[in-house]
């Protein structure tokens, strides 16, 4: 038999729930009340204790300055010397994940809730969010926004002002509107082996190109959407021949000119499979 889940449960997992809920209501109630003892204690010492009755767990060292805003705070979780600075604000819809060491400027503002596309769905009062995932010593800078479902990997700094709307691995440092690496972050003085060091440039260059393939590949669930409702065949070999005419000319090596249309060749294959796979 099915478990029917409350609107709570809905709502931490991910799904569509209704936010009037009554047991929901109360809780964003109980936040207020807490947000307001928080704000307005002087005494830092109760201040953390009040804190560690509503977050959902927090780790020794923390400390966070006034003021904080949040929906809920149950779902709000940070490991130890978590340090927020001024007009910190967690929309805790979903999980928000935060790890040790973690730093976060002023006006640090973190949101796990987001609204459905459909303006009908949007007006009834049904929600849901993405869990944010904030890794080992991260450093967010001062006003930095961090979008639903968002994942930062360890040591990862945000420069001030960053709109982070993807997620982004291990040792880099980001910024922007959309956030995007700047920079990779060295942890290793040693000197590295040549061949290593080549490595290492391989995998950076990996990273970039993952993430335009992900971009890619959004744009192909798009386009699957479009042939679902037009009755589209998946295979169209002028629109191969053409992709790979233009990639040719984008070359200038010619030297990598052949390896880099066979690298299209199996994106496109890959591409070809996927849309099949939704299609089915």
């Amino acid at each position: 038999m099915e478990e029917i889940k409350s609107e709570r449960q809905k709502m931490i997992d991910g799904e569509l729930y209704f936010a009037g809920d009554p047991e929901l209501a109360t809780a964003r109630k109980f936040a207020r009340e807490q947000m307001k003892l928080i704000n307005r204690e002087e005494d830092t010492q109760i201040r953390r204790q009040l804190v560690e009755e509503t977050f959902g767990s927090t780790g020794t060292g923390s400390y966070i300055e006034p003021s904080i805003s949040f929906d809920y705070g149950f779902n709000i979780h940070v490991g130890k010397n978590f340090y927020a600075n001024f007009n910190s604000i967690f929309l805790d819809i979903c999980p928000i994940t935060i790890g040790d060491n973690c730093m976060f400027g002023p006006n640090a503002q973190l949101y796990a809730a987001t609204h459905p596309l459909h303006p009908v769905k949007r007006n009834s009062g049904l929600e849901y969010g993405k869990p944010i995932t904030i890794g080992d010593n991260v450093w967010l800078g001062g006003g930095v926004i961090i979008a639903p479902g968002v994942t930062l990997g360890n040591n990862v700094v945000v420069a001030a002002g960053a709109v982070v709307t993807k997620s982004f691995p291990d040792n880099c440092v980001i910024g922007g509107n959309p956030a995007k690496i700047i920079k990779e972050i060295e942890l290793d003085d040693n000197k590295q082996s040549p061949l290593m060091s080549q490595r290492d440039k391989i995998d950076t260059l990996d990273k970039k190109i993952v993430a335009l393939l992900e971009e890619r590949m959004e744009v192909v669930e798009a386009i699957v959407a479009i042939k679902k409702t037009s009755d589209t065949q998946i295979l169209d070999t002028t629109r191969e021949q053409d992709v790979l005419a233009k990639v040719a000319t984008y070359v200038q090596n010619e030297d990598y000119q052949e390896v880099i249309k066979e690298t299209y060749q199996g994106i496109m294959d890959a591409s070809k499979h996927f849309q099949q796979k939704q299609l089915d």
